[in-house]
């Protein structure tokens, strides 16, 4: 593979801010104090979805109803981490900023990487559920923060706003776009295993309306796992113009390559002995370094137009394009069934005795495109004593799939000592192209919504969405005939889905909410991170989708404006779930499985000095009905009992500060069956920073006690764990040239 070469490119990031950074402030201090005071009072027209923060705390997010809506006023629980937090705990990635989202487990995907496993919420998988600036965002990416501005999850089904999925719920990043605020601004990080680590981030005025920015990464870094290294560029440009106009436009584009390794995580000590994890360090790697790789590179491109018909009437169309490329070549690995002897495995084989099998046999290309086009006109009428935000919004999108395959030959097996295995052997393998899984969906949507405000004390919202959902998918052969059982099958679903919750507020520091939403998992549902990209078979083309609801009961109380805190009651439930007849041997949608749970947040400055980002949640789960009698009466797998955070920053004057936190979750079954807990763990990080108003010092120190702990397992199978971090720092400097 070829290296990236992160000399150049710190050179040239550092050379265009210090040339600009003299610029800025020139231009900054010549403006009379007028002009700066008449240029600060423009009301801005937001760019994307972007939630207004204070500190750790979000007041206000346009994201759970396409309005630019307090906190308070959104029935539906929320966890938003701002960027002082990102910062704060040294989070490079949308699994590091996650950490301080309870309910959430993962487990690895086909394509094995570091940073892109898939998620699991409240028990429900949520790769399909991920969404940049509220659009869908369907690549197989390593998702870095390095251009993202928040990360929110928003809790239950949402299809009203995000359409078809969302079980568990949605992830969101929000992008950093030009604004008015002056920045130039250059980072450097090094970490403990030899992360490199440079970023930018450069934002100018232009004119009174108008501004631009440039957002930057380069990265060559070695990882916590032996031999795999994770090099990355990206750039994310953005200019808008028509600032505090009628009229404004956004143009954005987001560009990031990764080259990295795959990586299936380690193998448990299997049946025999339980499945326990493997009593190995957490950097040990499994697979085959001189063959395992992934590389990523992906397109997105952002135009938006604002326009203001008056006070009440608001225009906004959003078209987006992404292009997402991946290549992989992945080695499996696992226990093996005889040890060194050729004896069967059993509880008594002495663990120095055990081999690890790895098959290098996984391959796959990817080359995915999307087009979307959100159009949202939101209308602010009176009737009577009631006050209403109607959204009215109509989404088109296509998405296309092309994923090919390949087929390895001769000897793509090997074996290694399980307690030491060696990433260096060698092999002697063919490669030759296999099947394709090209996937073709289109997409048609309406939404209605309405906020209404009944008096200061009664709010409701209600809202419908029609959504027509057609795919098609095929597997074809290297000659590009269709195979045996590759179809084509093709889909079309009319689904319509809704949301109701009505919110008390008996005092402007209190509020209270119940709420009910629901949406649908179509049989034709892009699986992003399958290996045949979609879920569309001969068992399920003519099946419905399956149907998904959420009942929640919340509150929010906002302590002198500086602390608020955040509580929930709920039910996620996959009420028609599908499920093979055990009679009959047909998918029918008999089936169902729920979460029940608590979720309570606090959030804010305990002192002016002091702030803090806790969360928590208690989830129950269970398999109602599976028509399989090992998992009915199960617990779901990725659902703890127990789960939680806690990050904590206290400013000691003169620059120094210091913090720290912990992040925790008792055990979690592996798969539905119950057949291989996940270890509860508590992991505390700590960080202390000199921050100085042009720059800032700060050192991170992951897992202090260098505590041993995985994230989950492999796809709802006992047999593998992937490894969280061992203890470990990072170092950043941060230099601000205005």
């Amino acid at each position: 593979m070829a290296q990236f070469n992160r000399t150049p490119l710190a050179a040239a990031v550092a050379l265009a801010f210090t040339a600009a950074a003299p610029a800025l402030a020139q231009s900054s201090a010549d403006k009379p104090a007028t002009d700066q005071a008449a240029q600060a009072s423009l009301p801005e027209v937001k760019a994307t979805a972007e939630p207004v923060t204070d500190g750790f705390r979000t007041i206000e997010t346009p994201s759970a109803t396409r309005t630019e809506t307090p906190l308070r006023d959104i029935p539906q629980f929320i966890n938003i981490v701002p960027q002082s937090v990102i910062e704060s705990q040294g989070a490079t990635s949308l699994q590091s900023a996650l950490r301080n989202v309870p309910g959430i487990t993962y487990t690895a995907p086909e394509g094995g990487t570091l940073n892109a496993q898939v998620i699991w919420l409240r028990g429900f998988p949520a790769g399909g559920d991920l969404f940049r600036d509220g659009i869908r965002d369907i690549g197989e990416y390593n998702r870095d923060l390095f251009a993202t501005e928040t990360v929110e999850v928003l809790k239950g089904p949402a299809a009203l706003i995000f359409g078809r999925g969302s079980t568990g719920g949605v992830i969101n990043q929000t992008s950093k776009f030009a604004d008015f605020v002056p920045r130039a601004e250059v980072g450097l990080s090094f970490g403990t295993f030899g992360e490199k680590r440079v970023t930018g981030d450069l934002n100018i005025q232009t004119s009174d309306s108008s501004a631009l920015r440039i957002v930057a990464l380069g990265e060559k870094s070695d990882t916590s796992i032996d031999t795999v290294h994770n090099d990355q560029i990206g750039v994310a440009p953005s200019f808008r113009f028509g600032i505090g106009r009628d009229t404004s436009v956004l143009l954005g584009f987001y560009y990031l390559k990764t080259e990295s390794m795959t990586s299936f995580g380690q193998p448990n000590l299997g049946a025999a002995f339980g499945y326990q994890p493997p009593p190995v360090s957490l950097e040990t790697y499994y697979g085959l370094s001189n063959y395992d790789f992934t590389d990523w590179e992906t397109y997105i491109g952002t135009v938006q137009i604002d326009h203001r018909f008056n006070d009440a009437l608001t225009l906004r169309n959003t078209t987006r394009w992404a292009n997402y490329q991946r290549q992989m070549e992945a080695t499996i690995p696992s226990l093996a069934a005889k040890d060194v002897n050729n004896q069967p495995v059993t509880a008594a084989t002495p663990l120095e005795r055990l081999i690890a099998n790895r098959s290098h046999n996984k391959a796959r290309d990817n080359d995915d495109e999307v087009i979307i086009n959100q159009t949202d006109l939101v209308w602010r009428p009176v009737t009577g004593s009631v006050r209403h935000t109607v959204l009215t919004s109509l989404e088109l999108a296509w998405e296309d799939l092309d994923r090919q395959n390949y087929v390895f030959g001769n000897t793509f097996t090997s074996t290694t000592p399980y307690l030491a295995p060696n990433p260096w052997s060698t092999l002697n393998f063919t490669k030759v192209p296999g099947t394709t899984a090209p996937v073709e969906t289109d997409t048609v949507a309406i939404v209605l919504q309405d906020q209404l405000e009944f008096s200061p004390q009664w709010k409701a919202l209600l809202g419908v969405r029609w959504e027509r959902f057609e795919a098609e998918a095929k597997t074809l052969n290297p000659d590009g005939t269709v195979t045996a059982t590759g179809g084509p099958f093709s889909r079309t679903d009319n689904m319509v889905s809704g949301r109701a919750g009505l919110i008390w507020q008996p005092a402007d520091w209190q509020s209270y909410y119940i709420s009910w939403g629901n949406s649908y998992n179509p049989s034709g549902e892009l699986g992003v991170y399958g290996g045949t990209a979609t879920n569309l078979n001969a068992a399920n083309e003519l099946l419905d989708p399956e149907e998904n609801a959420s009942y929640e009961l919340g509150a929010q109380w906002d302590i002198n404006q500086q602390m608020q805190i955040r509580g929930a009651i709920f039910r996620n439930a996959k009420e028609k779930a599908r499920m093979t007849d055990p009679l009959l041997g047909t998918v029918t949608l008999d089936g169902e499985r729920r979460v029940d749970g608590l979720e309570l947040s606090a959030v804010g400055r305990l002192t002016p000095n002091w702030e803090l980002y806790a969360n928590g949640a208690y989830m129950s789960g269970e398999i109602v009905k599976s028509g399989n009698p090992l998992t009915e009466g199960k617990v779901p797998l990725g659902v703890p009992r127990l789960s939680g955070s806690m990050w904590t920053v206290y400013r000691l004057g003169q620059g120094w500060e210091v913090g720290g936190g912990f992040f925790a979750s008792s055990y979690f079954w592996m798969d539905d069956q119950n057949r291989g807990k996940n270890p509860g763990y508590a992991r505390w990080d700590a960080t202390v920073a000199y921050v100085q108003p042009v720059y800032d010092v700060r050192l991170n120190v992951f897992n202090i006690g260098d505590k041993k702990y995985y994230l989950g397992g492999y796809q709802g199978n006992p047999t593998r764990v992937l490894p969280g971090i061992p203890l470990s720092a990072m170092l950043t400097f941060r230099y601000r040239f205005i």
